[in-house]
């Protein structure tokens, strides 16, 4: 079976027609770009009991930090526990270790101390052009969903994505529910006002150097969320551009990330809001996800602040779906996608075969489409986008390539599963996701692709099957 090719968007069509106004937007990106350097915004102090800390100990780390040359300004709490110290300025991620390292050794009530790292949208490129929907319906790299639809559309379940935000796409709108704004810092988010109910995404644009020392050139807004979000729940037969995995579902926005990414303490309390958890100075989280995709990370180990706050969430029965990165390497090297009880979703370009750029490795559960643009723009994930190159201007279409685009294709697959069987525990659900995928050969994956590729269908067929 085969989709047609996607009609254009009204507001695409208009952009084209306004000619100098898209010119810098339609420029395709060529190539790809390395993930940055890990680098940290501040640390995560834990003490034993979860007590609070006190002023005495404060001006400890303070004495601690000045040796570094930075100062500490306490930021906030956590909601698990755990104070946010903020530095006057980013450090590399060693030098925020040794930093850490140094605070935990003042007192024993201390029970650890974490570099807060931020971390990056796993997207690598972009080119506007519309175009068929490959990774859907071809034989050698696509997910077999036409055969899932007949089975499910995703009705009923409710997909986060923790990521920049989203626009309020034209093709998204139907299926979009109120979210949440985490991104701490006002600067950052570009909204004025730091957290807020707005899931709306700004712009992630930074100029030269604004990010660090890992950040020499500046970029574009990636509108990252937006096309995550679109490859999972786009609606469907609504005469406009793209289709989700999971059209019937519903997407619910936790902004989390801004310019030059997002800080471990926000990701932490989005990720733990999306699952119905409460964060103080957040409202209740109304419409609690079954899954959580987080289509982002950064080359540092799981930190155990992470790793608690995933441990909760899998408690309540939610699934969490990571991009696995894209820097060649293992995954246990990164963070969501190292972290226990993940998902963790590698990339495979058009053919199959497991993209040059994605990381990879035992902990890999699944390969999906991400994408290889290297010979063609229209080999990459055509999703939601917005023609503005810093802030949002018209919705049109893009092609994007990285593991940020396989991961929302496993989410979308697991809503379809989740839509006809609810009950599934995620241990369940990540079994079936392995099990059901299509084993791949060692001409296709060089090393550690887990079950191989997802196969929709085969997984909400699989779905049915009762446990032993």
């Amino acid at each position: 079976m085969s989709i047609p090719r996607p009609l254009a968007l009204a507001g695409l069509a208009v952009a084209l027609a306004m000619g100098p106004l898209c010119a810098d937007a339609g420029t395709a990106k060529k190539g790809t770009k390395n993930i940055m350097p890990a680098f940290s915004t501040g640390v995560i102090v834990s003490l034993a009991k979860k007590d609070q800390l006190d002023p005495e100990l404060l001006a400890k780390a303070r004495t601690v930090a000045a040796r570094y040359g930075v100062t500490l300004r306490q930021l906030r709490r956590m909601a698990q526990g755990g104070d946010v110290l903020e530095l006057s300025k980013a450090l590399p991620d060693a030098v925020a270790r040794q930093l850490a390292l140094e605070i935990a050794r003042l007192d024993d009530r201390i029970d650890y101390v974490e570099p807060d790292v931020v971390m990056v949208p796993l997207g690598l490129s972009n080119d506007k052009h519309v175009g068929a929907q490959w990774n859907y319906t071809e034989s050698a790299g696509g997910i077999n969903l036409p055969e899932a639809w007949v089975m499910s559309k995703g009705q009923g379940v409710v997909v986060a994505v923790v990521d920049t935000g989203v626009r309020p796409h034209i093709d998204l709108m139907a299926n979009l529910l109120p979210g949440h704004d985490f991104v701490s810092s006002a600067t950052l988010a570009r909204d004025g006002n730091g957290r807020d109910g707005l899931a709306w995404d700004e712009g992630n644009w930074h100029t030269p150097g604004q990010c660090g020392a890992g950040s020499v050139t500046g970029d574009d807004s990636s509108w990252h969320g937006t096309h995550v979000a679109g490859t999972i729940a786009a609606d469907a037969n609504n005469q406009l551009g793209v289709t989700g995995v999971a059209p019937r579902a519903s997407i619910l926005p936790v902004r989390v990330a801004g310019r030059c990414g997002g800080r471990t303490s926000d990701i932490i309390d989005g990720l733990l809001w999306a699952a119905g958890l409460p964060v103080a100075g957040a409202p209740v989280n109304a419409h609690p996800a079954q899954v959580i995709n987080l289509s982002l990370g950064t080359v540092a180990a799981c930190s155990r602040t992470f790793q608690a706050a995933l441990d909760v969430v899998r408690e309540r029965g939610v699934v969490v779906v990571a991009a696995a990165g894209n820097s060649g390497t293992d995954v246990s090297r990164v963070s969501p996608a190292g972290c226990r009880g993940v998902i963790a979703v590698a990339a495979s370009d058009r053919q199959g075969r497991l993209a040059y750029y994605s990381n990879h490795g035992k902990g890999i559960t699944v390969v999906a489409p991400g994408g290889d643009m290297r010979r063609s723009s229209e080999d990459g994930v055509l999703s939601l986008y917005n023609t503005g190159t810093r802030r949002p201007l018209l919705d049109n279409l893009a092609y994007m390539q990285g593991t940020s685009m396989a991961a929302p294709h496993v989410s979308g697959a697991i809503a379809l599963m989740l839509s006809r069987h609810p009950d599934m525990s995620p241990d369940r659900v990540k079994t079936v996701i392995k099990s059901s995928a299509r084993p791949m050969s060692p001409l296709k994956c060089r090393a550690g692709c887990g079950g191989g590729l997802l196969d929709a269908a085969s997984a909400v067929a699989a779905a049915a099957v009762v446990a032993p």
